[in-house]
């Protein structure tokens, strides 16, 4: 699992680093909107199914076909629907047009999103399915990418080669797990009862993609395409070190719950192994990239985007707060008191936009980034309080 994201994160920071040289502020700008719009719309097609099917595999294999099915083809829908949705609203969106078809052409990865089932390996804990699936992925949207994006003229290429490199593993992975089309009533009657299990898990993703990604729109809605760009950079610097620490959360996920379970030794061990791990790489990695941030900018993106370099400064000394709070949140997760994460990532969105739309105005992207911190350190001061308040050994 974590070769998988290690591999899919050099990728991602390749091709990343390409797309913005190549396409410059104002086109990067542009697919940094639209696909920010894409990833928060995409919460609303998982709705928290993914890590309940993989719990509920894990509990009763013989049933991976059906669970595969069930899920798949109810995520379809909510994906078909959305994409309309994405359709009418584009045309009636006073934006300009070039954005408007970036943004249609982004919708096509709903449809990934949707049937995506590599949760369903993690459910039977064949984490190379995982592997071969990001990397296969990641190589093909890096080749496909590199052959036909050469300038800024071919920026509404970019999401459609991105669908096309995801599609053969989807593909792949639905025949090898059997996967059948279930769209009847009875189906999707059943599918009520596991939403009724997965909503809250569903709520803490939504919230905690508000104030991870809702910034950058925001931004866009104050200030000029070219910052958005400049603020992506830094924003997807952050983030890519923030979605490593939450795979490998999602990976210890169901042996942690075990653990804790079975035996509650093993559960604080495991707890305090996240903390030394935040620890050390607050000390080798963020500390040494906050001082050479802006050698790390111009090098990797351009001196284009040095404008980004302050906000990075700051969402990194946030993101080592993210560090801190994750051992704890997963360990609550773990132990079915999810509530508690879900009034932290509520009260983390609720802060960050109002701050957001308070900092943003005045101080642009510098406001955002100080937004990101201020969501950041209520976050870790309210699971650090619910954790020793609920956690009784």
């Amino acid at each position: 699992m974590a070769a998988a994201n290690v591999v899919s994160s050099l990728f991602s920071v390749v091709l990343f680093v390409y797309l913005a040289r190549t396409l410059m502020p104002d086109a990067f700008g542009y697919l940094s909107y639209a696909f920010t719009l894409i990833f928060f719309v995409a919460n609303f097609i998982d709705l928290g199914l993914s890590t309940y099917g993989m719990r509920e595999v894990s509990k009763n294999r013989d049933r991976l076909s059906d669970y595969v099915s069930e899920i798949v083809s109810f995520r379809f829908i909510i994906a078909s629907i959305l994409y309309v949705v994405f359709v009418i609203i584009a045309f009636l969106w006073p934006h300009a047009d070039l954005l408007k078809a970036v943004i249609l052409s982004s919708s096509l990865m709903l449809f990934i999103f949707g049937f995506a089932t590599e949760w369903a390996f993690q459910g039977i804990e064949k984490m190379r399915m995982v592997f071969i699936s990001f990397t296969v992925t990641s190589v093909m949207q890096v080749g496909l990418i590199y052959i036909f994006v050469r300038g800024p003229g071919d920026l509404l290429k970019v999401p459609v080669l991105y669908f096309v490199g995801a599609l053969p593993i989807v593909v792949v992975f639905l025949v090898l797990l059997k996967f059948r089309l279930k769209i009847k009533v009875s189906d999707l009657r059943r599918m009520a009862s596991y939403l009724s299990s997965s909503l809250i898990i569903w709520l803490i993703s939504v919230f905690a993609q508000v104030y991870n990604g809702l910034d950058i729109f925001i931004v866009g809605l104050f200030r000029s395409i070219a910052e958005v760009g400049s603020f992506t950079v830094a924003r997807r610097i952050t983030g890519g070190v923030v979605g490593f620490m939450l795979f490998l959360a999602n990976a210890v996920l169901p042996r942690l719950s075990h653990a804790f379970t079975k035996d509650l030794c093993q559960f604080r061990a495991a707890t305090q192994k996240f903390l030394k791990l935040a620890i050390l790489l607050t000390i080798f990695g963020f500390l040494p990239l906050i001082l050479f941030s802006k050698e790390f900018i111009s090098v990797t993106f351009g001196r284009e985007y040095l404008s980004a370099n302050v906000p990075l400064k700051i969402m990194l000394a946030g993101l080592t707060l993210v560090l801190f709070n994750l051992p704890y949140s997963t360990g609550l997760i773990a132990c079915g008191l999810e509530k508690e994460v879900l009034k932290q990532t509520i009260g983390s969105a609720a802060i960050n936009i109002v701050s957001n739309f308070i900092l943003v105005p005045r101080y642009g992207i510098i406001g955002g980034s100080l937004s990101f911190f201020l969501a950041e350190a209520f976050a870790l001061v309210w699971i650090l309080w619910a954790y020793k308040r609920k956690m009784v050994f």
